[in-house]
């Protein structure tokens, strides 16, 4: 027995259905298009923007820097010009200094060190064949008017080594004299004047005695 079936109402239907859904499809990746569309024409316009802004930044550190190069240029030089006005206004002239007080250094008397441990004062090492003769040049430099004050601080003996002499003859000690000098100095005010410490200061006789 044959059965008659027809078929073509179901296919319209699937036909239609299937239809819809490309038409969904269609529309939602147009919606997706458009939405991503905007989305990438703003962050366009954001990038421009800030890039933009950068830019100003930018410049406006660039004059930031350059005037603050020419305002530390000027500075230093201004600087450096008033330091150099300054030392030459306050260097200490040694030389005379130096030939005064070799000057008054006895026949046998030689410098070991001269060090200045201040802007006038100075620590000064002297070679003597004899000890009355430390005691000799510290009258004669407490005398001078190139000295404000004066202070023998030690008088010290030296063995001569005998690899330096003629074995055959008599080996003399040597004197190291050390003096703490206060020099006379006309850049620093009389009044407030440092000095030799009074505590270190002792009598001549106690310094030179034996």
């Amino acid at each position: 027995m044959l059965v008659d079936i027809n078929l073509l109402p179901e296919k319209e239907k699937e036909r239609s259905t299937l239809l819809i859904a490309a038409l969904a499809i269609l529309g939602a990746a147009v919606l997706l298009w458009l939405a991503l569309f905007m989305l990438s024409n703003s962050l366009a316009k954001e990038t421009a923007k800030l890039e933009q802004q950068l830019i100003v930044l930018q410049q406006s550190q660039e004059e930031i820097r350059s005037e603050l190069q020419q305002t530390d240029s000027g500075d230093e030089k201004k600087l450096l010009a008033s330091t150099v006005e300054w030392a030459e206004d306050y260097q200490f002239d040694t030389v005379p200094l130096l030939h005064e007080l070799i000057n008054l250094l006895p026949e046998r008397g030689f410098f070991q060190t001269f060090d200045f441990t201040g802007p006038n004062l100075a620590t000064v090492i002297v070679q003597f064949d004899t000890k009355p003769d430390s005691a000799y040049y510290y009258t004669r430099l407490k005398s001078s008017q190139a000295i404000s004050e004066i202070h023998l601080d030690s008088v010290k003996v030296e063995n001569v080594s005998t690899e330096e002499t003629n074995p055959a003859t008599d080996v003399l000690p040597r004197y190291m004299a050390t003096y703490l000098i206060l020099f006379t100095d006309q850049r620093i005010a009389v009044e407030g004047t440092a000095g030799v410490d009074e505590a270190q200061s002792s009598d001549e006789g106690d310094d030179t005695g034996d």
